[in-house]
């Protein structure tokens, strides 16, 4: 029979058997180590299938139902600390849909918005005549896809640089990278529609939320990437990548966004002396 010490050696053994198993597994959440194998069968039954030249091999990348691009918008709106991005909403199945059309609609949300806003604006103002500014779009479809599409490409080519030297591929592919940033650009969709209304105050909290709602789920997804190459490098490349999705709101929130203008007291005084007048004849 077997002794009380044994037993008790066996359940401390079971016991740091457990313990080693939950930090590989929360190492594992946090690193994104990932079988590399399957990725790249995955990847090269794609390019089996179908040729880079053919309709058909475009055609995977919007091969997505409703509710995968609604539970993915949710997903880019609500950071939390171990819900990677990438590891739970896109792994191994990225799309073009959805960030084609928050993208799109995020262009004609900023302009129209904009448009209507400078017209609530300076309605009251004397000899002030609205004309529609559809130039803007064009200057916003150009500020949004470039930055939806060129930030993730150098990121990308980064990413490919760094792992190369180490014989390894990249932790993230081109269009994970740009599935990530396009869905992430959901959370300023609501805010510019709220920019309509001409509250400076309310104006500047709505581009405060939704650039840390939407910048709250890219660190999540970057971060653990990123540390890779040192703590006080990720946190630089970190920083730098949030300042440009930071300037990107603000760059949208200045430019298509007057802010209302108050009206001088002499101004109101000269007005109230006329309406006194006209009222006196």
């Amino acid at each position: 029979m077997a002794s009380a010490d044994e037993f008790d050696f066996e359940d401390e053994g079971k016991e740091s058997i457990r313990g080693r198993i939950q930090v590989e597994e929360e190492d594992t959440e946090e690193e994104l180590i990932y079988d590399e194998g399957v990725r790249t069968e995955l990847l090269a039954g794609q390019k089996k299938s179908s040729s880079f030249w053919t309709f058909s091999y475009y055609q995977t990348f919007f091969d997505v139902d409703t509710w995968q691009v609604l539970n993915r918008i949710k997903g880019s709106m609500i950071p939390l600390p171990k819900r990677n991005f990438v590891r739970h909403y896109i792994r191994n199945k990225p799309d073009l849909y959805g960030p084609f059309w928050i993208c799109a609609t995020l262009v004609f949300a900023i302009s129209i918005s904009g448009n209507l806003s400078n017209f609530l604006v300076h309605r009251g103002e004397s000899g002030f005549r609205y004309t529609p500014e559809f130039q803007k779009v064009s200057i916003a479809a150009t500020a949004v896809y470039a930055y939806a599409w060129l930030v993730p490409l150098v990121l990308w080519g980064c990413l490919v640089w760094w792992h190369g030297h180490a014989g390894a591929p990249a932790p993230y592919s081109f269009l994970e990278l740009v599935c990530t940033y396009g869905y992430c650009l959901s959370s300023f969709i609501p805010a510019a529609l709220l920019w309509l209304i001409p509250i400076e105050p309310m104006r500047w909290v709505l581009l405060v939320l939704a650039c840390l709602l939407s910048g709250g789920v890219l660190a999540v997804a970057l971060w653990p990437v990123l540390r890779r190459y040192g703590q006080h490098h990720a946190a630089v490349a970190l920083v730098f990548l949030l300042l440009l999705h930071i300037g990107l709101g603000l760059g949208c929130k200045l430019y298509f966004f007057d802010a209302p203008q108050a009206v001088p007291e002499t101004s109101q005084t000269t007005h109230a002396n006329n309406a006194t007048v006209q009222q006196s004849q």
